[in-house]
């Protein structure tokens, strides 16, 4: 991979967290949104802890759709398999509400369809919680992130309490509510 490359997939990255920090933002009721977030040990590309930072914890992670072959629906099998490794590694995720977010790179691409597999996958193992799948095509001017599968609370716990407290006392929000004094 060359130079331009390189950076254009970062200027996508970038986008995508932009883009998927907004609808957050406009979900959420006054959240603390991070950016490259080190949430105990997992890296997140978003994390956001509503109610200004006492409320849900919702982490998000982006899965580039990069350009290769698929199959005889136009998908990627590439794409299939990241999604459903993620969704599986997505299970120890100490949060609320858990996101992967589908990133299409390639222009007027037909958006993709999460199949049954991926979407009983993506269901906690008591039925309490589901992942959620969003859709960006970051191609377009103003990307707009969809939603293709609604993310569903998961049981909270002490330690989802204490992360989200000790992670907003020790961290600057990339946006935040603030009122005018």
């Amino acid at each position: 991979m060359n130079e331009l490359q390189e950076l254009r997939i970062e200027h996508y990255r970038g986008r995508a967290k932009n883009a998927v920090q907004d609808y957050l933002v406009h979900k959420l009721l006054y959240p603390k949104v991070y950016l490259d977030a080190d949430w105990d040990g997992r890296k997140l590309d978003v994390l956001a802890v509503d109610r200004a930072g006492v409320g849900d914890v919702h982490g998000v992670e982006l899965v580039f759709w990069q350009p290769g072959h698929t199959d005889n629906h136009g998908y990627s099998h590439y794409l299939e398999n990241a999604v459903a490794s993620a969704v599986t590694e997505f299970v120890g995720f100490q949060g609320h509400f858990r996101y992967l977010t589908v990133v299409c790179t390639e222009p007027k691409k037909q958006q993709w369809i999460p199949s049954p597999g991926i979407k009983d996958q993506s269901l906690a193992a008591d039925g309490v919680g589901r992942v959620g799948l969003l859709y960006l095509d970051i191609t377009e001017e103003e990307p707009s992130v969809k939603v293709l599968l609604k993310a569903e609370r998961f049981r909270s716990s002490k330690e989802i309490v204490e992360l989200a407290d000790r992670f907003v006392a020790e961290h600057t929000a990339n946006w935040e509510f603030r009122e005018e004094l």
